[in-house]
């Protein structure tokens, strides 16, 4: 669908197209292809033109004729961030279609037809029969029909014929491939049973189990490697669960021949599922897409297995995307309690950024989970330092925050120290005495560790949502402000907090946050400088001091907005850049 029209210099159509694709409301989808293609006019009438075409071609397959033996549902365009889409199954008043009527038998040269029941990023499978040799079989379908163009008919071709180069109880077989009437078609085995992600959904996996299931998977991944073929698209709704309850890998339609260099897609091009894909795949580096990332994608899947959801999810594709390249995946541990150590680190380093830092195939993977389930030591490294270097990745905010606190405490412990001894005037210390006032300063600082602690819990309870992060930088700069106001002299080295917290929640890598920090920082400069001429001093003294911190304050105020400018740049464009290379 991409076509030849997709280029490298611009944000691609296909990605901006599936995500319109999302929303039901037409006027909300409108609005949105607006905001991604920004000032673009060329491309946001590209992809309101596609869009316009889908509604004219919905409307004329509707109208077909239903003893027409073309048999082709209305079209419904998949989006890649989405699940394979479960179609209503027969009934015994007749077969169901998505508006609920029923329809009868259609005759597809030696099939045929039964139902729908599913339907992916470029076809529509059908429950069909073979009438020549009696057998019931997975019939696939470009899901364009007559009005697919030259790469997706390449496509669909290629994805029947890395199915059909793949031998292994894990892999579902191809029967048979051609065309009759136009549209092009393959048969494969039908597998009796439901989707892995529609077992997720059911109930809760036990671990092992989880395990044993991946270590089925990630088995037949390997023959698909030896084979030369690169998955692409890993994810519960690409694997089927028969009878006895062993995966079956389908779907082989973003399929990358590893011993080809030539490739459908283009460079640029996002193409998969974004909960499942690694991380050189989200930026549209397909030349990078190597056996590791379909290493990560099962990492991913082992992930959704034990905690029961993907490792990432937010409100939109594009918003998914920027969490896979910038966040780590929540603990598994921290989602649901009794997950083993030694499992959650096989996931974890399946779903390393670095694709180096990953298991070298799908074989080693198999092998570690065979050790778990056997009680036999693991090879994926979980010492302390590994499961540090994870956290700080994964919580850099509260890692930043409860590195600070120890560095204040020294600075407060100081300051102490130098204010009483050289403090003449009436001060906090002579009511509650030096080590009432450093007690003082104690409580402050293990509330606001404590405060980061709690927010960034609270934050990974309800990750997608932008409450928990705006509260966070509004609140670090009144803790300072009041651990200052408790410090009147010397305020220095505590005054450098201030943009030190703006750098630490830039961080969050989002402007609005940035901006509310530095607003945040100001608001408690402010309060300082207030508190400063409520305490004042004797004998008139106050005019002369008032005139030289004057113009300190004003300095040190441009220089806290300097900072939240600056920060807000920098992560504004590298957030563009991470949206477009």
């Amino acid at each position: 669908m991409a076509g030849e029209r997709l280029g490298t210099e611009e944000p691609q159509v296909e990605s901006i197209f599936n995500a319109a694709m999302d929303v039901s409301c037409p006027r909300e989808r409108a609005t949105l292809v607006d905001q991604l293609c920004k000032q673009n006019l060329a491309l946001a009438k590209e992809v309101h033109g596609l869009i316009d075409a889908l509604a004219r071609a919905e409307g004329f397959l509707e109208n077909v004729d239903p003893n027409d033996s073309l048999p082709i549902d209305p079209l419904t365009i998949y989006d890649a961030s989405a699940e394979v889409t479960q179609r209503p199954r027969s009934t015994a008043g007749g077969l169901s279609r998505t508006g609920g009527d029923e329809i009868p038998f259609r005759k597809f040269g030696d099939y045929e037809l039964i139902e729908v029941i599913a339907q992916g990023g470029m076809g529509v499978v059908y429950k069909a029969r073979q009438m020549r040799l009696n057998r019931i079989v997975a019939l696939k379908m470009i899901l364009t029909g007559a009005f697919a163009d030259e790469e997706e008919i390449k496509r669909f071709y290629q994805e029947a014929e890395a199915a059909a180069k793949l031998d292994h109880p894990g892999i579902v077989p191809v029967y048979d491939v051609g065309c009759c009437d136009g549209q092009h078609y393959y048969s494969m085995a039908f597998i009796e049973g439901k989707s892995l992600a529609a077992r997720i959904k059911e109930s809760p996996i036990d671990p092992r189990e989880s395990a044993k299931i991946l270590l089925q998977i990630a088995r037949a991944v390997h023959v698909a490697h030896e084979a030369g073929f690169i998955h692409r698209d890993l994810k519960p709704a690409n694997i089927l669960l028969d009878g006895k309850n062993e995966p079956r890998i389908v779907d082989f339609g973003l399929a990358k021949s590893s011993r080809d260099d030539s490739d459908l897609t283009r460079t640029g091009t996002v193409m998969g599922t974004p909960n499942y894909m690694p991380p050189e795949q989200a930026t549209g580096r397909n030349k990078e897409v190597t056996n590791a990332s379909d290493v990560y994608s099962l990492g991913a899947i082992l992930y959704t297995l034990l905690t029961g959801q993907p490792p990432f999810v937010a409100g939109n594709s594009t918003e998914t995307l920027m969490q896979v390249l910038q966040d780590h995946p929540l603990r598994p541990r921290n989602i649901k309690v009794g997950i083993p150590v030694d499992l959650e680190a096989i996931c974890a380093k399946c779903m390393e950024k670095k694709p180096a830092d990953r298991y070298s195939s799908a074989e080693n993977l198999a092998a570690d989970l065979e050790r778990f389930l056997g009680g036999n030591p693991i090879h994926a490294k979980n010492d302390w330092r590994r499961r540090l270097k994870r956290w700080v990745a994964r919580e850099p905010v509260l890692a930043a925050h409860l590195a600070l606190v120890p560095v204040l405490a020294v600075a407060v412990f100081f300051a102490t120290v130098v204010s009483v001894d050289t403090d003449n005037g009436e001060r906090l210390s002579d009511c509650f005495g030096w080590s009432g006032q450093l007690m003082l300063n104690i409580y402050v600082l293990v509330s606001w560790g404590a405060a980061a602690i709690v927010l960034q819990k609270i934050h990974n309870r309800f990750r997608s949502e932008s409450f928990v992060p705006t509260i966070w930088a509004g609140v670090d700069p009144i803790f300072l402000a009041g651990l200052l106001c408790l410090n009147s002299e010397p305020r220095g080295i505590l005054l450098s907090a201030f943009p030190l917290l703006i750098l630490v929640i830039s961080l969050f890598r989002r402007v609005v946050l940035i901006s509310v920090a530095t607003v945040s920082s100001l608001v408690g400069l402010g309060l300082i400088v207030f508190y400063g001429f409520l305490e004042g001093t004797v004998d008139g003294e106050w005019i002369d001091q008032s005139l030289s911190h004057a113009s300190y304050n004003l300095i040190f105020s441009v220089c806290v907005l300097l900072t939240g400018i600056v920060s807000c740049l920098q992560v504004h464009r590298l957030n563009k850049h991470a949206r477009t290379r």
